[in-house]
């Protein structure tokens, strides 16, 4: 074993002990994590579709946009080896996701995989398979650089079968110990204060540097070679310059980094770059310009690249490979501000070139900072960004990410748990203001606790293996819905917002007795099988039942019948 793969090895032990599961458990959430750029924490075990007749897929995940949608297909072994045997079953599994008929795989005996492939059937017919972006994933602590010639056949054949126009874009990538390793430095993000002096194109006779300023606001337009971007990444190996920066690379694979790529290295359209490119933003405590006609350059102090990683990044591949063309510039905008709130709208205002998630955009928002501090009042980590406290020494048991709090407010305390269920990307769109409204934190610390105690409760009830379709898919895709039900019948009402003392002492009771809401957990997985299973509407399709606002008003009306 290498030292990457030791550390590898490490990171899963530690994980595993840290969360009580086995290695391999903890080399599969980890795989996942680095390969999806999302938090540990912030995993589905619904997702998880390993087992008897899995096709070799462990994890099968979609992250459905309002309009697209990624889907990632995960095998992960905790072993050396990559095994071309696997990466033919692999290649069989996606033939059941995409081409087989629906009724073999109505037979599948795998459940979980046949209710993930019927879920993803169902997005595809929704969006259309070009607005799907597929990612499969074959992960061990092995070398992909030992690779054998076999495995190299059967992973071309793969890719040339599917990559092929039908989707958004497809890609299938072998990951090892290396690859894994590249990932979680890419993801790590720690302050560090990177200075720099970048040379810039200034011609005294020709306008080529606009200064801007607006009452205390000082902005500096300026064309820089892309050498010197390509140097001040490559000086930072670290990533430094990208700590405020909400997107890691995306790798030279994706149509926007390859595009980038071919133009800054061909000498014959390299001039066209500043042209055909966004450039990149940059944000510092202060820069200054010095005009001198024989060393025109910008000094910057504590600057970060806000917007532009994938330009920035793939230029300084191009630099290190001794591919990038002289006379590459780059536009690029420089603003000089210490408030943090308007650095926070420059990053959401200009990252748009590459699809980048609304979660980490209002990853530093006034009111994520205002969350943050208001579970610490509780001893509650509260993870505003993916992978903040994937190094730091927490009790698991008592951190939620911020998604996860807004997915069980939304189905809590504003009664849509189909919205939770289906529609997560109306967190951080339409719904953000109306969840995130800066009132009182008890009643999402509240939502959350219930949320997770249930999601425990369904995972140990046993009614995930039931031969009842109805109350089988209510225990591995309806946890909201039941955590809506069970808040109302434990809290007793509506009213979110009334004595704070009685939210306080409800709190305290859930963390103290958290035994007490076992019975309204109980009684709520029972009250929503007997919903759907009573209307024919709903127990025709209970996955579509699970999305529908129908089973929303249907809930409310048996509550407040119920109260009554």
């Amino acid at each position: 074993m290498n030292l990457r793969q030791q550390i590898i090895a490490d990171r899963t032990d530690a994980l595993a002990a840290s969360l009580g599961i086995t290695s391999d458990e903890a080399f599969m959430r980890i795989a996942w994590s680095l390969v999806t750029g999302k938090s540990i924490h912030s995993f589905d075990p619904v997702d998880i579709v390993d087992g008897g007749q899995d096709k070799q897929i462990d994890i099968f995940t979609i992250e459905q946009q309002s309009d697209s949608a990624d889907v990632y297909i995960v095998q992960s072994k905790n072993s050396e080896s990559f095994s071309s045997n696997v990466l033919v079953q692999i290649g069989n599994g996606l033939k059941w996701v995409f081409q087989r008929p629906r009724k073999d795989v109505d037979k599948l005996p795998n459940a979980s995989l046949r209710d993930k492939i019927i879920e993803y059937r169902a997005l595809q017919s929704s969006i259309g398979p070009s607005n799907i972006r597929v990612h499969v994933s074959f992960v061990t602590i092995g070398e992909t650089v030992a690779l054998s010639e076999e495995f190299f056949q059967e992973l071309n054949g793969l890719r040339s079968e599917y990559s092929n126009d039908t989707f958004e874009e497809f890609d299938i990538e072998p990951i090892g110990a290396d690859e894994l390793t590249n990932l979680s430095k890419q993801q790590e993000r720690q302050t560090r204060r990177v200075d720099a002096a970048l040379k810039l194109r200034y011609d005294t006779n020709n306008p080529s540097l606009i200064k801007y300023y607006a009452q205390d606001l000082q902005g500096l337009v300026c064309s820089i070679p892309a050498s010197e971007i390509g140097k001040l990444v490559n000086d930072n190996p670290d990533g430094a310059v990208f700590d405020l920066n909400i997107r890691r690379f995306l790798g030279s694979r994706g149509a926007v980094n390859r595009d980038i790529q071919a133009t800054a290295s061909n000498t014959k359209s390299s001039y066209e770059f500043w042209f055909l490119n966004n450039g990149i933003t940059i944000v510092c405590d202060k820069f200054d310009p010095v005009t001198d006609p024989d060393n025109p350059h910008v000094k910057l102090h504590n600057l970060q690249i806000v917007n532009g990683c994938q330009t920035a990044t793939t230029i300084a591949i191009a630099l290190k490979d001794g591919k990038l063309a002289p006379d590459v510039r780059v536009l690029t905008r420089i603003y000089q501000t210490q408030d943090p709130a308007l650095v926070n709208k420059i990053v959401l205002t200009t990252n748009n070139q590459n699809q980048i998630s609304s979660r980490d955009l209002r990853a530093n928002d006034p009111i994520q900072l205002d969350m943050e501090k208001a579970f610490g009042i509780y001893q509650y980590s509260y993870e505003r960004k993916p992978r903040q406290f994937d190094d730091s020494d927490f009790d698991v048991n008592r951190l939620f990410t911020n998604e996860y709090v807004a997915q069980a407010y939304l189905a809590t305390v504003l009664k849509t748990p189909s919205d939770a269920r289906a529609r997560k990307y109306k967190v951080w769109g339409e719904s953000h203001s109306r969840i995130f409204s800066g009132k009182a934190v008890e009643p999402y610390i509240i939502a959350a606790v219930i949320a997770k105690l249930v999601t425990k409760w369904l995972s140990e009830s046993g009614h995930s293996n039931d031969r009842n379709d109805v109350r089988r898919l209510v225990a591995t895709r309806g946890s909201f819905h039941v955590t809506r039900i069970a808040a109302y019948l434990f809290h007793g009402s509506e009213n979110w917002y009334g004595n704070h003392q009685d939210l306080v002492a409800e709190l305290k009771l859930l963390e103290e007795e958290p035994e007490k809401i076992a019975d309204f957990i109980s009684q709520a997985f029972e009250m929503l099988v007997d919903i759907i299973s009573k209307s024919t509407s709903l127990s025709g399709d209970v996955d579509k039942a699970l999305k529908s606002s129908q089973l929303d008003r249907d809930i409310d009306h048996l509550l407040h019948g119920r109260a009554k």
